[in-house]
């Protein structure tokens, strides 16, 4: 029998990759390990599981300071996640503030990449603590922009003193950001009214006038507006910055991590399926990876068993079409003594699970 583990992480407790080893030690029939990832934090790690490249390690601006990040080289692509230079748990709890934050870093990361040898550029776009619309971002990469004393470098409160752009031609770049939101840049579903609060923007409807503002300077420099399209609002406005400046794209984490690890067809050659992450519940029909492993095994007829830490909806699950849903966990311990037995009870539950499963 030959099975897949199409696995997204299980935060604090084991990678992706690590779930699909706990499904290998579980049994003697051969496991395909495809790990899985929606655009948030672990894309980079579960990518270069697949992708062959190398890994670099370099200093970037970071939020406020310098900080360390690694990003992936594989050929002419790059594979860079937003939350190594931006991210949220770079900064302290009491610290947070989006309206200060910039995303220059991740600029700094593509420049290194170019001068490497890269061409094209996958950004993931999730757990950035950043509301500055990418500016910080363009503005590594050589777009100017100007207050009334000159050329500047904005943040999200900064945006609102933009006088004037100047944008360079991005020749033989090609940029995709990958995200799991479809929010727009602007609005009660944009950047700011949706994630502010959570990276400590103080005052909501002012960066909002400011992000207004910057969207606004964008159309008019570049004769076209893209504070609607989906997922613009990703990353603090770091997706719009993507599209409007880079002539971008935007796409599903998981469907860029599927593609890439080119898990369709290992999935067709499958006779079952292993998918799960943290959590399974009725969140999990909402774009989430195992749903995503579920849809390409629909097409194939394949079955699907869910494995998670925690399980509710079982019964919306099983509507939806998964085989089964089991839960890793069979003892009353406090979650951090859980955590650090999810593999081995990942195994564990695998294990029984075979026992029993008939082709």
């Amino acid at each position: 029998m030959k099975i897949v583990a199409a696995f997204d992480s299980f935060k604090e407790s084991m990678s992706a990759y690590e779930a699909g080893v706990a499904v290998q030690r579980a049994t003697d029939h051969e496991v395909i390990i495809k790990p899985m990832a929606d655009g948030g934090e672990g894309t980079l790690e579960a990518i270069k599981s697949f992708l062959k490249g190398d890994i670099h390690n370099l200093e970037v601006h970071g939020p406020f300071n310098k900080t360390k990040a690694s990003l992936l080289i594989a050929d002419k692509i790059a594979i860079i996640e937003c939350a190594q230079a931006c991210g949220l748990d770079l900064v302290a709890e009491d610290k947070r503030n989006g309206s200060k934050t910039t995303t220059r870093g991740i600029g700094d990361m593509v420049r290194y990449a170019y001068d490497h040898g890269a061409r094209e550029f996958i950004i993931t776009l999730g757990g950035s603590s950043t509301n500055d619309g990418g500016a910080g971002f363009l503005s590594s990469l050589g777009v100017e922009f100007y207050n009334k004393d000159g050329q500047f470098i904005p943040t999200g409160e900064t945006l609102s003193s933009i006088e004037d752009i100047r944008v360079p031609q991005f020749k033989y770049m090609s940029f995709k950001g990958i995200c799991d939101v479809n929010n727009p840049l602007l609005g009660k579903q944009g950047a700011t009214m949706v994630f502010g609060a959570q990276k400590g923007v103080k005052d909501l409807e002012l960066q909002e006038k400011a992000m207004t503002h910057y969207a606004n300077k964008s159309a008019e420099v570049l004769h076209k507006d893209e504070r609607n399209y989906p997922g613009a609002g990703a990353a603090g406005g770091l997706g719009f910055a993507i599209v409007a400046y880079l002539n971008g794209e935007l796409v599903g984490g998981f469907d860029e991590v599927a593609r890439l690890s080119h898990l369709e067809e290992a999935i067709k050659e499958a006779d079952l399926v292993f998918t799960g992450e943290g959590s399974m519940d009725h969140q999990t029909l909402m774009g989430k990876t195992p749903q995503g492993v579920l849809e390409l095994a629909k097409k194939y007829n394949k079955k699907v068993v869910g494995f998670a830490g925690k399980v509710e909806d079982k019964e919306a699950l099983l509507e939806a079409g998964f085989y089964d849903i089991r839960c890793i966990n069979h003892e009353e311990s406090p979650l951090h003594e859980l955590l650090k037995k999810g593999a081995s009870n990942l195994e564990q539950e695998v294990r029984e699970y075979l026992k029993h499963y008939e082709i």
